[in-house]
């Protein structure tokens, strides 16, 4: 029975791929039986095994659910690879021609919902690998992952798709930069209360608050494009831990997959994820910006607040209480700040005690990734339609500015300035009047109270009119034109500044973007023209055409 049974998977090595489906496949194909008629391993790596894995470990190990995020990654990963092999002779043109055709297929069929992972082989590569081998026979798709490991092949999806997300998210954020560089635009001279603990601090421009964040979200560009820097190197080729024998071009796939540059050291490419790990401490410092923006949100759209008005589009009511706007959306972008910050610290503690090499534990990046990917990306997208939509209540924000002391501090410098008072006597004077004021529940309004404690009760020849403008919230946030001030002219200089660096950004962005999509494109052309090569030289000169090796 055994003899009979292995005869029968020998004949059908080549025609099986278009009599059985999947699961008859691995059944016929890929189990063996001993001479004690034991069955054995039915996975494609099960050779030294006596048994297949046992059932309850099935749903434990498998990683089909979080591969899915990243089988184009994976498929363009193959071709690539499968190119190079048959570019340097490593396997014969007539094979890895076929190999490289039926991948790009298989990833158009992907694209169009054709087809997917099945749970019988346990991640997207051995799916993928066993698509090859039920469709061209295990002489031709047994090929496929020669001079490769899946150690080598996790870390180039895990980049690959790293990279994608951090190209859609350099994107949103430039979007979001936009949006609020915009909206500055015509609120130069319009005032606003600042805070510091949530107090009113002092008078500043509407422009300024809002640019404030265009200025912080520039920054966390530049992170991400560093973050994404780090990715950009190409790992394939590391193998399992140590490279390999086979005379691999690791600049061609380098080439082919879009990469900048090659992780040259074979252990520390397949053994490291500080990549992850820093484009999700970017992806948490834009989380908690987009955060605070949030609670300002929530805060001033308040009732008691009310210098901001969410659109309706923004807002959730009650299912109990007729008259809720409810801030829902920002509730939400505040709370999965939470989420990401969580995934960032798990991510650094899940591999602070691996050794070196490749760990099982590394599965659990990607759910951290993908997780965190998913959050900041929708959290991004939205800003501009929050920020474009909002309405800004200039009136109730001037109103604010009287209502509170805001222009305190500006009294204070002009006693330093014009009557050569030292600055901590200053404060002293001006904190005294602030007292008195409060307690009769009044506020700077009152001019000639403020005049009164002045000139009789400090002794201060201030004259009333020089009082009267410092106490003005709109002159004293128009006289801040220090660099960086919140003076228009200050102001207009930092919004130049910040439309420069958008540009710049935008520039390195379509950069990558274009280096990324040719390289795909590329692979995708050669993969389908190869099946008319017949030489090394012809397949040579077909790379040549769509890429540039170096």
């Amino acid at each position: 029975i055994c003899l009979q049974k292995t005869m029968l998977a020998n004949s059908l090595r080549t025609t099986i791929s278009k009599q059985f489906n999947q699961k008859v496949f691995s059944k016929y194909y890929f189990s063996t039986y001993n001479l004690n008629n034991e069955k054995k391993s039915t996975k494609l790596w099960g050779g030294r095994f006596s048994k297949d894995t046992n059932a309850c470990l099935k749903k434990w190990t498998q990683s089909i659910t979080c591969d899915s995020n990243f089988v184009p990654e994976d498929i363009w990963g193959s071709m690539a690879h499968v190119t190079m092999l048959g570019r340097q002779g490593i396997i014969p043109i007539e094979k890895s021609k076929q190999i490289a055709h039926a991948l790009k297929n298989l990833q158009d069929k992907f694209n169009n919902g054709e087809w997917e992972l099945g749970y019988e082989q346990e991640d997207v590569h051995m799916n993928v690998e066993a698509e090859m081998i039920r469709q061209l026979g295990m002489d031709i798709g047994g090929r496929m992952h020669t001079c490769r490991s899946r150690n080598d092949q996790v870390v180039l999806d895990s980049k690959l798709y790293t990279r994608r997300r951090l190209l859609e998210l350099r994107e949103h954020t430039v979007n979001a930069v936009e949006a609020f560089l915009k909206k500055s635009e015509g609120q130069l001279e319009n005032q606003m209360v600042s805070y510091t603990h949530v107090q009113h601090a002092q008078p500043v421009s509407v422009a300024f608050w809002l640019s404030h964040y265009a200025a912080i979200l520039l920054r966390d560009l530049r992170r991400l494009k560093n973050a994404y820097d780090t990715v950009d190197h190409n790992p394939l080729g590391a193998g399992a831990i140590s490279g390999t024998s086979f005379p691999i071009d690791r600049h061609l796939t380098k080439e082919l997959l879009g990469f900048q540059n090659v992780h040259t050291h074979s252990l520390d490419a397949t053994s490291s994820r500080d990549f992850m790990w820093e484009s999700l401490s970017a992806v948490g410092m834009v989380s908690g910006t987009l955060s605070r923006l949030a609670e300002e949100f929530i805060l001033w759209s308040s009732y008691e607040f009310n210098s901001l008005t969410l659109d309706d589009g923004f807002a959730m009511g009650s299912s109990m209480m007729p008259q809720k706007k409810n801030p829902g959306a920002l509730e939400l972008m505040r709370g999965r700040c939470g989420r990401i910050s969580g995934y960032v610290s798990a991510g650094f503690t899940m591999t602070k005690g691996l050794p070196s090499g490749y760990n099982r534990d590394f599965h659990e990046d990607k759910e951290i990734t993908i997780a965190a990917m998913n959050i900041i990306n929708h959290m991004v997208e939205i800003v501009p339609s929050l920020i474009e939509t909002t309405t800004i209540n200039t009136e109730r924000m001037a109103e604010l500015c009287f209502g509170n002391f805001a222009t305190a501090t500006e009294l204070a410098n002009y006693l330093v300035a014009k009557h050569d008072i030292p600055f901590r006597e200053a404060h002293h004077v001006v904190g005294s009047l602030v007292g008195e004021l409060y307690r009769s529940k009044q506020n700077f309004s009152n001019f000639d109270y403020c005049v009164n404690h002045i000139q009789n009760t400090h002794k201060i020849n201030a004259p009333a009119e020089e009082i009267k403008a410092v106490l003005d919230p709109k002159t004293v946030m128009l006289s801040y034109n220090s660099l960086g001030g919140t003076g228009a002219e200050s102001v207009s200089q930092m919004l130049q500044t910040f439309e420069s660096d958008l540009a710049n950004h935008k520039e390195v962005l379509k950069q990558d973007n274009d280096r990324v999509n040719s390289a795909l494109e590329a692979t995708r052309n050669i993969s389908q023209e190869c099946i008319n090569v017949n030489t090394v030289k012809e397949l040579d000169a077909l790379i040549a055409k769509y890429s540039n090796p170096k």
